[in-house]
């Protein structure tokens, strides 16, 4: 497909699309998941003909970067306004897709077998956006498109942790709170599409097994992933400066307030 004079429909009006490099081949962008996602949640969902209270213009795709043969991030601009009143609305946007995390409580008794501790699995990675070598996080990883968020969910969890828990162990918090009226929990809605799937998984372990996670390393080498596990005790979880695990744990609190776990 040719860049020239290349258009999109939304909402039942046709949206031309330009590029700002000659290396952005539109054709992908069109094809990206999240983005196919995004341009149908507005048709169908914000942009309905009962209640068209936006006009979109156009849209200025001004970057693409690739994971090795697929896109990983696209940064766009979309021109559009208010109907009501012709102001324009923020529309920058870099869009990325949805991420799952997962809060994975493991309980164990002491050496007695007399207190039960509860400790999450975080993990500390470099981050350079922040920029650190070592930011403690809980496991959490891009989604696929397939829609199994539970299946990708215990993937990065042996990958992050080698841990292994089953599609089943795990409880979706964003479903459970949400329902469908959301994706999932949005960190920076003003400016990027991300959503993240929060899921909870509480598995009992031996105390031995549960310190031996502390410090082992991990991740997918041959995808440039440098982890190493940790150990936080519940209590303590809102200490670390995550917000995929401090949105967790308060889901997780406030959904056993509610009586739904």
């Amino acid at each position: 497909m040719s860049n020239a004079k290349v258009s999109v429909n939304i909402g039942g009006s046709s949206v031309p699309i330009t590029v700002t490099q000659q290396n952005i081949e539109v054709a992908s962008v069109l094809k990206f998941k999240p983005f196919e996602e995004w341009v149908s949640i507005l048709s169908n969902k914000v942009l309905t003909a009962d209640k068209k209270e936006l006009e979109i213009n156009k849209i200025e795709i001004q970057n693409v970067d690739y994971f090795g043969s697929k896109i990983g991030f696209i940064k766009f601009k979309v021109d559009a306004k208010l109907i009501e009143n012709g102001k324009s609305v923020p529309g920058i946007v870099f869009m990325r897709g949805g991420a799952v995390a997962v809060l994975l409580i493991l309980r164990s008794k002491d050496p007695n077998d007399q207190v039960l501790k509860e400790h999450v699995v975080i993990t500390y990675q470099p981050r350079l956006p922040v920029p650190s070598l070592n930011f403690p996080e809980i496991p959490a990883g891009m989604l696929d498109g397939s829609g199994n968020f539970t299946g990708k969910a215990s993937e990065e969890i042996k990958e992050e942790t080698g841990i292994e828990i089953r599609d089943q162990d795990l409880i979706d918090l964003t479903e459970l709170a949400y329902g469908d009226k959301y994706r999932g929990a949005y960190p920076s809605p003003g400016g990027c599409d991300e959503f993240i799937r929060l899921c909870l998984c509480i598995k009992e372990m031996d105390h031995k097994e549960v310190k031996s996670l502390e410090g082992k390393l991990c991740g997918l080498r041959d995808h440039g992933e440098s982890i190493t596990v940790g150990l936080v005790e519940l209590d303590y979880l809102w200490k670390i400066p995550d917000m995929k695990a401090l949105s967790a744990l308060t889901l997780y609190d406030a959904l056993k307030k509610n009586g739904k776990l």
